[in-house]
């Protein structure tokens, strides 16, 4: 037993379980499960932009193996064949699509669109067709680009159009003054902050004060008796329109003398031979008065 197991075969054994191990480190970096059963499909894509080995691939996003090998057909020079290793389990519906997608950052994935209206499937190891999808750069060169081509002679003539405007003296003289329009609205700022401060307060102080004053003075008014001095208005004007009907009223002396003409013009010549009669009396006393002693 020791002549088998001498110094030589420990040293083979230990470089057999090194090359061992290192064979499963190196595929299980590359994301290969060396001691999971897998399934092998072949894909023929005409370009493999991006795609590079243990690239996952996936069905609806959830990832069911990965690209294992990438090789190139030298017979014919167009086609590359992708080795797929994917899981034991699962089963590739004939006619489903198998296609190249790339993302944002330049890298493609594998991805497998299953059929679900057939019940036949691919053998293992089978070799299928694949298709490479437009991905968002490709479409950005497609779609975008030339339109981006199309817009550089209009943003050349914007351009040209925005240098001339900056260069225009109007230009300068217009943002000088609007320099000085700022200045000016910051000063009447500074001098609005101030009467603010200032003048407002007292302003409301003086229109409190003559608030309370007004205030004051309905409080007067109120106290007022009122009602009993537009009651005595309204005796008073009673009795005014009591005094006026009266002289208006042919129906006594004063209203007579104002409204009979005919003895108005009696009295007045009655008045005038009273003041004749006066002035003689005045000028001729003894006409009118005798003293007798016996």
């Amino acid at each position: 037993m020791k002549k088998w197991f001498g110094k030589e075969v420990k040293i083979a054994l230990s470089v057999l379980v090194s090359i061992l191990i290192l064979y499963i480190g190196i595929n299980y970096l590359k994301g290969i499960n060396v001691m999971k059963p897998s399934n092998y499909y072949y894909v023929q894509f005409p370009s493999v932009g991006g795609l590079a080995q243990s690239a996952p691939v996936t069905i609806d996003g959830y990832k069911v193996g990965l690209v294992q090998e990438i090789q190139y057909d030298y017979d014919t020079n167009r086609t590359i064949t992708v080795l797929l290793n994917l899981d034991k389990k699962l089963k590739i519906p004939v006619d489903s699509r198998v296609y190249l997608e790339t993302d944002m950052l330049g890298t493609s994935s594998v991805v497998i669109d299953l059929n679900p209206h057939v019940s036949e499937y691919y053998e293992h190891g089978a070799l299928l067709q694949g298709e490479v999808k437009s991905g968002l750069m490709q479409s950005l060169q497609t779609e975008l680009l030339p339109e981006v081509v199309d817009l550089l002679p209009k943003l050349d003539s914007i351009l040209t159009g925005l240098q001339t405007l900056v260069n225009d003296p109007a230009l300068a003289s217009s943002v000088k003054r609007i320099d000085r329009i700022t200045a000016n609205l910051e000063h009447t700022s500074v001098q609005l902050s101030g009467l603010m401060q200032n003048d407002v307060p007292v302003i409301l102080d003086n229109v409190q004060g003559i608030t309370a004053q007004i205030n004051q003075f309905s409080d007067s008014l109120n106290a007022l008796p009122l009602q009993s001095t537009m009651a005595s208005v309204q005796a008073t004007s009673a009795n005014l329109q009591q005094i006026t009907s009266r002289l208006t009223s042919p129906d006594n002396s004063l209203g007579l003398l104002l409204n009979d003409r005919g003895l108005y013009d009696r009295a007045n010549g009655v008045l005038g031979s009273v003041d004749s009669l006066m002035i003689d009396l005045r000028l001729n006393p003894k006409r009118y008065v005798h003293f007798s002693l016996f």
